[in-house]
């Protein structure tokens, strides 16, 4: 109601205080948190969905919903926090009384947590907190936020409970971020503030950032989700009503190639989604998981917002009141927030190798010692000692040579799902290869070749969604959205093989985009035009409507 009547923001621009109010009564705040601490106790899997549906209506308040319980202090109590912590605290966040944010950024670091310098210095039963903390969204007097400092030397989390008002211990700053710029975004700055002991998160407060981070950035694929789908509300009327030659440019080829290409990016966002919060659900750390949702959510997004948004709309993308001239910094930011994105695909490089490394290369180079079973003197009782290591990797590569009986360099990417399937399967096994090879060829100085690191991690990633999304779209009943998955799992899978798009799959794309402008897709239902607030450019006879 209140995004139809356009009272979402208060007279600041931000999300106002009766809105908050609204989500309160509604429950928005209780979701994720335990019936026994006030809660409604949903899965992860339900939140984030519902989480993507906030998104298609209002950036914003879906980005609320995660500092709160995404990202934020509901999912590090619950799984990290004290009973009395959580009998404390949890009520808070549940009712709303207080919001939360999660703040581990600081003006000299962000991704290297180890370079965190903000501590707390203890002093009784309260600990007194020294430090600045930089680009933290909903950070205002009054919230509750997850500070990662150091505690007698080592990361700790500490829960912060705001004052309500700013003091010589406590200040907010505040800079011309353009992103988000309806909610609160500050930085922290602490001069010997008195927190409660209580507060301390027993446990490494880096393995808790790290926990929260894999939920947030499951959170960041909800959010793509849900724009991609306001993309579609944005250009679904446009495409009808702008003609070229006579004919309205949702008739064009070319422009229904790239409604497709957002319609697949929207299910493969779904599919990945569904797939990582089941796995969070189920008990897994979700550390390799949560970056490849962020990663495929974010780059999504990104090439969705300059290769579809900015080029369907042409010039009057950069007016006033059009999607892409309002938001193009939010919706941008997902490729840098909560880590760059290629500098989280080094760090998933590193997760992805370390098993391997630890449980079979490290093996084999010990039974084998210094010079390897290459060295002249004792090369037979070397190689005799080796065995079971040597015996252990063979077999481990022998399992993945199969993947290298089919070329895969050149071959056409196939346009069904058991196909894409098994062309997935077979490029993770590679893949599995060609790293193992890699770490052996270069040992510890492989970290120094970033690029191709890069390289492999991405196509580990690649090969990741290719899967999970050909599966996901075999079992949907709707064929359009079967379609958009398709199309989505055989692009990746033209990128991984380097081959050119077929036939067919120009026309199951060009099928799609077709579906998107006549208003089939039933994948984006609900998302409504966006509004409009220059009435007459460019089609004075068909005006828009007025901003909400």
């Amino acid at each position: 109601t209140r995004v139809a009547d356009g009272s979402v923001y208060g007279p600041d621009g931000l999300v106002g205080e009766a809105m908050l109010a609204d989500l309160a009564g509604a429950g928005y705040w209780r979701l994720r948190v335990d019936p026994a601490y006030g809660g409604l106790g949903a899965s992860f899997a339900a939140y984030a969905d519902l989480l993507a549906k906030v998104f298609a209506l209002d950036q914003p308040v879906g980005v609320l919903g995660s500092m709160q319980a995404g990202l934020g202090p509901v999912t590090t109590l619950t799984a990290h926090g004290s009973e009395e912590q959580k009998r404390r605290l949890l009520p808070l966040l549940a009712e709303g009384t207080r919001l939360g944010a999660f703040a581990t950024t600081e003006p000299g670091t962000s991704s290297d947590l180890r370079a965190i310098a903000t501590d707390a210095l203890r002093d009784g039963d309260r600990l007194l907190l020294t430090g600045e903390k930089l680009l933290i969204t909903n950070a205002a007097p009054g919230r509750l936020v997850s500070v990662l400092c150091r505690v007698d030397g080592e990361l700790r989390m500490l829960m912060v409970e705001l004052p309500e008002r700013e003091d010589e211990t406590f200040h907010t700053v505040t800079y011309g971020l353009q992103a988000f710029r309806h909610l609160h975004n500050h930085g922290l700055v602490f001069r010997d503030m008195p927190v409660p002991a209580a507060n301390l998160l027993p446990g490494d407060g880096r393995a808790i950032a790290y926990h929260a981070l894999n939920h947030g950035r499951v959170v960041l694929c909800a959010g793509a989700a849900g724009a991609l789908r306001r993309m579609i509300g944005s250009l679904g009327p446009w495409v009808q009503v702008r003609e070229t030659f006579g004919a309205a440019i949702g008739t064009r080829e070319l422009v229904q190639r790239r409604l497709g290409r957002l319609a697949a990016r929207t299910v493969g966002c779904d599919a990945v989604l569904a797939w990582s919060t089941q796995l969070l659900d189920n008990g897994y750390r979700g550390e390799l998981e949560g970056v490849v949702a962020k990663v495929f959510g974010s780059e999504s997004l990104k090439e969705a917002t300059v290769e579809v948004l900015l080029k369907t709309h042409g010039g009057r993308a950069l007016l006033d009141g059009n999607m892409f001239a309002d938001d193009v910094h939010e919706l941008l930011a997902p490729t840098v927030f909560e880590g760059e994105n290629e500098i989280l695909t080094l760090g998933f490089f590193a997760g992805l190798a370390r098993e391997h490394g630890e449980q079979v290369l490290q093996p084999l180079a010990s039974a084998l010692g210094p010079g390897g079973a290459d060295r002249p003197s004792g090369r037979a009782r070397r190689v005799w000692e080796a065995r079971r290591p040597i015996t252990s990797y063979a077999g481990w590569a022998g399992r993945r040579q199969l993947a290298r009986v089919t070329p895969m360099a050149g071959v056409a990417a196939p346009t069904n799902p058991d196909g894409l399937t098994s062309l997935a399967a077979r490029e993770l096994q590679r893949c599995g290869l060609e790293i193992s090879t890699a770490m052996r060829r270069q040992g510890s100085g492989l970290v120094q070749h970033q690029a191709l690191v890069f390289d492999l991690a991405r196509r580990v990633q690649d090969a990741t969604v290719m899967l999970v999304v050909a599966r996901y779209g075999a079992r949907q009943p709707d064929p359009l959205v079967r379609d958009a998955a398709t199309c989505m799992a055989a692009e990746l899978g033209q990128r991984l093989t380097g081959s050119r798009p077929t036939a067919d799959y120009y026309r199951l794309l060009t099928g799609l985009g077709e579906a998107v402008a006549d208003g089939r897709f039933s994948a984006a239902a609900g998302c409504e035009p966006w509004p409009e607030t220059h009435a007459t450019f460019p089609t004075p006879r068909t005006p828009y409507p007025a901003r909400r």
